[in-house]
């Protein structure tokens, strides 16, 4: 007894101590703890004491024993709670998924907490979230974060510095490595583990972890709030029914859904506008890691190398960095005796829109992986029945050297692999910190060095444009990336043609030269048949005939002949005086004429479709020419767009044209040429229940040309009369099966089952022949011509892929520019096609049922950029059609006129 009341005693001397030393300066206090100190003396001691002190004593121990019970310890007041303390469970629990809104919410109690933790916004998402980063470091980095910013971005741009002022900067700075987790919602573990992440690196007191502090600044990021905040509402709505592992029946992002991580260069949603702003203008990282769960079964997580093609434009450097990340990733794994680890598989880094790639075109050293997944955070246990058959005796390769036997995955199991390689990626950092730093730089040093000696030295983008908004938009978005661009002080000739001063010029000598080359250049991709020995990895490599090898996306893209941008390329060096601009515009609007009749705007840019839309808005009477004119001693194409003034002031014109950059001409009198009186159409978009990505990105589209629209699902297709409330209905790029059967039963709750139904295609009939259009864009047009017997033929629909194989390229694309669905275009375009339907019109009885062809594939140089198998099959058949249906039509676009916002052209 004793014993006990001995240490009680010391441990209340000791901690009355710390209290009068913190109550040094307050004179009372400070008095009435050294009472209470010294009585603890005494007992300690034996000794007796006055009764006066004991009285005094007792009660000012009295005070401080109550005081203690109200208040919390220095130390208990900063400790750090755990994710289960905060949440009630652990990050990746079984059935449970933290939101977006908590995690920030624990983010911030942290950050009250710790030194080591602070938080960034960084603008807003599509549904208007603020979107918050944390970024993680010793307390010392932490105080000098914007001195670390701004070595790394010296480095990252290159210019000003000579090796050794670059080898000095790599000694000082510290590794910025962005972690990313969620970019994919419905891929929970990532997001998930990210609260773990940042737990741990505040809390773990190892040596590793101090290491990593001390050399690395961790930028953890949640960069898809939207999605987190709906996965995890969806997720939590069905558990415990039969639809716990249900789909979400919409997209995870507003717009674009899983092409979200396909919109790093167009910059189409604001996710990827704001990740692009922290990545590209302030922090400049080192290393992005991006984690996504998708690891092909039965592997655990798929890590780098990754698999063929490899996109010719990264830096040899940068790949033996990534191949080095995976492999210590790897290893990570194996030490730990985790299991399924696989590498060089499935995913490929052909396609420059992945947010890793545009990273690597910015000498930023990517990684991703993609860990297994079950469903949400519902566990499953696998045994090897489940098992592909070439798995199930679980032979081991090179690049899959330990497989998984199966058993339970959990979702905490996912969270546990995404943790070991966030820090394997960050102990790879802080021990390769110097090297690292100077990597970024020598890869920008390389790139303007090899591009001063050979082409392209660069690309030319004159002033005359058919469409120069989409001119200043493509060099807008380049300066956005972070590329340069520049204009000529004079004018000048470059390989036999002559250019104007204010000519667009980008240099390939520049620090992301390899970027502007990848988005600029015609793709030739490789046949992997004819090259075995790059990718098979065995002793006797052997040429296979077979289809072609799927890739993972698509083969060309190249970014100005989609956005229909002339450029020239640059084989000779220019060497005249340059102008470097933050920002390009479109010729000036002008309005010319002083005649007082009408108003004529040239039907020539996108921007002339939205003055459509806004002179109808306003109650403007618009005319649209339905063959060429001339006026004013000027000729107009069919398409251009005649308002007569009485409808509309000079003073709301001008604003019109100063806002869209257009070109207008005032006249005298009525133009001799036949017009259609334009209004505002009643545009219903089809969207299905199981979620479309074209679906989001046409409602995207339509809104950026401020387009009114209303989406209409399933049961508003079934209940019929579409003619009484629209003019026009879009059906998305979806399979014939899907809209009409959507989910099946017992797959989703009720309200999300089924399609249009067969009731739903025969009032989708009804409304064209009562006087509506009905547009079908890509494969949707399948529905129609099956279900409508058209005169029309899909003639790709029964090849086998032995002979016909286009996952995705740029082909030419003629068109009659005197149809009012092709009015404005130019005479042959860059169409985007994958496995598109493409057509032949049959012969019908009646004359004015003959399916009209407005845009076709030529007959020889189909392709523009790409690869494709089978292009005879395209040879002189039809791309565009449209096909008179009772009263209404039909217009069917085979090719993807609008694939991912990047078509700009179309």
């Amino acid at each position: 007894m004793f014993i006990i009341l001995d240490c009680f005693v010391t441990s209340l001397l000791a901690m009355t101590m710390v209290i009068g030393n913190a109550l040094y300066f307050i004179p009372s206090l400070w008095d009435n703890a050294n009472y209470l100190s010294s009585f603890l003396f005494y007992v300690k001691k034996g000794k007796p004491m006055k009764s006066s002190y004991l009285k005094k004593y007792l009660f000012i121990s009295a005070i401080f024993s109550f005081v203690l019970l109200l208040t919390p310890s220095i130390g208990i007041a900063q400790k750090i709670p755990p994710p289960e303390e905060f949440f009630g469970f652990q990050a990746g629990a079984d059935f449970h998924l933290i939101n977006y809104e908590q995690a920030v919410d624990y983010w911030k109690k942290l950050e009250k907490l710790s030194g080591k933790i602070k938080l960034f916004e960084y603008g807003k998402s599509s549904e208007g979230k603020t979107m918050i980063f944390a970024v993680i470091s010793s307390e010392e980095n932490m105080a000098k974060l914007d001195h670390y910013k701004e070595l790394s971005k010296r480095l990252s741009l290159v210019r000003g510095l000579a090796d050794e002022e670059a080898g000095s900067l790599a000694s000082e700075g510290k590794a910025i490595v962005w972690i990313d987790g969620g970019l994919h919602a419905t891929e929970v573990a990532p997001a998930q583990h990210i609260i773990q992440l940042t737990y741990d690196l505040l809390t773990d007191d190892s040596q590793k972890i101090k290491k990593i502090l001390d050399e690395v600044i961790a930028m953890l990021v949640l960069p898809n709030p939207d999605g987190m905040d709906m996965v995890a509402e969806w997720y939590k709505s069905n558990l415990g029914t039969p639809y716990e592992t249900s789909r979400l029946p919409w997209l995870y992002q507003k717009y674009i859904g899983h092409d979200n991580n396909r919109d790093s260069f167009m910059l189409s949603v604001p996710e990827m506008q704001n990740i692009n702003q922290v990545v590209n203008h302030e922090w400049y990282p080192h290393i992005f890691y991006n984690h996504h769960q998708t690891s092909p079964f039965p592997s655990l997580i798929f890590v780098p190398p990754d698999c063929e093609p490899t996109n010719p434009n990264l830096h040899p450097l940068l790949l033996r960095w990534q191949n080095f990340i995976g492999t210590a990733i790897a290893l990570a794994f194996e030490s730990e005796g985790k299991q399924g680890v696989i590498s060089r598989f499935l995913f490929d880094t052909w396609y420059p829109g992945y947010v890793t790639q545009v990273c690597d075109f910015h000498n930023i050293i990517s990684t991703f992986s993609e860990t297994f997944l079950y469903s949400y955070a519902t566990p499953y246990f696998y045994t090897v029945s489940d098992f592909p058959e070439e798995y199930k005796d679980f032979t081991i390769s090179l690049f899959f050297t330990n497989p998984w036997e199966g058993g339970w995955w959990h979702l905490r199991d996912a969270v546990e692999y995404c943790l070991t390689s966030s820090k394997a990626v960050l102990d790879l950092a802080a021990k390769h910190r110097e090297e690292l730093l100077y990597a970024k730089y020598a890869m920008g040093k390389e790139t303007m060095e090899r591009y001063q000696k050979e082409p392209p030295y660069g690309w030319i983008i004159p002033l005359e444009q058919r469409d120069s908004p989409a001119a200043a938009q493509l060099i807008n978005k380049l300066i956005t990336l972070d590329l340069e661009v520049y204009q000529a002080e004079s004018s000048f000739q470059a390989d036999g043609v002559s250019h104007p001063k204010g000519t667009y010029i980008l240099p390939t000598s520049q620090p992301f030269g390899r970027f502007l080359k990848t988005l600029f250049e015609i793709q030739t991709y490789p046949d992997l048949r004819r090259y075995p020995s790059l990718w098979q990895s065995i002793v006797e490599p052997i040429k296979l005939k077979v289809p072609p090898l799927r890739t993972y996306d698509v083969l060309g893209w190249t970014l100005p002949l989609q956005m229909g941008v002339k450029t020239f390329t640059m084989n000779t060096p220019l060497d005249i005086k340059l102008k470097r601009i933050k920002m390009a515009s479109p010729p000036k609007a002008k309005i010319s004429g002083s005649a007082h009749y009408a108003y004529v705007i040239p039907y020539k840019t996108n921007n002339s479709v939205i003055a459509i839309n806004r002179l109808l808005k306003e109650g403007a009477d618009v005319m649209w020419a339905r063959e060429s004119f001339r006026a004013e001693g000027k000729t107009f194409s069919p398409g251009a767009v005649i308002v007569p003034l009485s409808k509309f002031s000079l003073t709301k014109m001008k604003k019109l044209a100063e806002e869209l950059f257009l070109q207008v001409l005032r006249i005298k009198r009525p133009p001799s040429v036949k017009t259609y009186k334009l209004k505002l159409p009643r545009v219903a978009l089809y969207k299905p229940w199981r979620s479309n990505m074209d679906e989001g990105w046409t409602r995207l589209i339509l809104e950026n040309h401020e387009f009114p629209y209303t989406s209409v699902h399933n049961a508003e297709i079934k209940a019929g009369r579409l003619e009484n409330r629209f003019d026009v209905i879009i059906l998305p790029n979806q399979g014939m099966n899907s809209i009409i059967n959507g989910h099946p039963k017992g797959t989703m709750p009720p309200k999300f089952v089924g399609g249009i139904s067969r009731s739903g295609v025969r009032n989708l009939r009804q409304f064209v022949e009562n006087g509506g259009t009905l547009v079908a864009l890509g494969s949707s047009s399948n529905l129609l011509v099956e279900e409508f017997n058209l005169p029309v033929k899909n003639v790709i629909n029964s090849l086998k892929s032995e002979d016909f194989f286009a996952s995705g390229l740029l082909i030419k694309v003629a068109l009659d520019q005197n149809h009012p669905i092709a009015y404005g275009m130019p005479e042959e375009a860059a169409g985007f096609f994958a496995n598109s339907p493409t057509f032949q019109t049959l012969p019908v009885l009646k004359k004015q049922e003959q399916p009209l062809v407005v845009g076709r594939y030529p007959e020889e140089n189909i392709i523009l950029s790409g690869w494709m198998l089978g292009e005879k099959y395209l040879q002189n058949r039809a791309a565009v059609v449209e096909v008179p249906f009772g009263k209404g039509k039909i217009i069917l676009l085979g090719f993807r006129v609008q694939h991912r916002g990047q078509t700009v052209g179309t």
